[in-house]
């Protein structure tokens, strides 16, 4: 970016060479609402009794990609038993939700990481309209007019006439469409 200086001379700004990684911060009111959202309450576990910590075990490493006969031999639990466990449903309600979860968890840290380079890309835009050629300056300027909300509007026209008759005119920059009308011919059914 050029710089006018006060003896008439451009200048050009130098980008420091070591930038800082500066981390976000979250305020207390993001974090709270984020710890509501994600995290889930005692009475919303399929099984609450002394159960849960085996089956607990048994999804860590089903999760973790083990085989049955592995879990059983960590555990020092039966094959039959695990095999039964697996196929309870609160076992398969428990993998849904921790997989559910992770995969939340995983969304929100993409789109804070977005959210976090929405200035980067706003100030790439514009210096590609300001700096840019012809073509990219004026498709930068384009794209800066529709996201702030100034695009162009779309034209549909509908004509209605009293004989049971519906047209519909599509109205583009084009004369030739534009003078183009086509009928619809419909079939009454009894």
């Amino acid at each position: 970016m050029d710089i006018l200086l006060e003896n008439g001379k451009i200048g050009k700004t130098i980008e420091p060479k070591n930038k800082l990684n500066i981390t976000k911060i979250k305020t207390n009111k993001q974090l709270q609402l984020e710890d509501a959202r994600v995290r889930h309450r005692i009475d919303e576990l399929p099984l609450q009794d002394s159960k849960m910590n085996t089956i607990s075990v048994i999804i860590s490493y089903y999760l973790f990609g083990l085989s049955n006969n592995d879990i059983s031999i960590i555990t020092k639990i039966p094959l039959k038993q695990i095999n039964n466990i697996i196929m309870l449903p609160a076992f398969n309600e428990m993998v849904d939700k921790i997989t559910s979860s992770i995969l939340e968890s995983d969304q929100s840290n993409v789109r804070d990481y977005l959210q976090q380079q929405t200035k980067k890309a706003a100030n790439k835009i514009v210096e590609i309209m300001q700096t840019g050629s012809t073509k990219y300056s004026l498709e930068a300027a384009k794209d800066i007019l529709d996201r702030s909300g100034h695009r162009p509007v779309d034209v549909v026209e509908h004509i209605n006439k009293m004989d049971a008759e519906l047209r519909i005119v599509h109205i583009t920059k084009d004369e030739k469409k534009l003078n183009e009308i086509k009928d619809v011919e419909f079939e009454e059914i009894k």
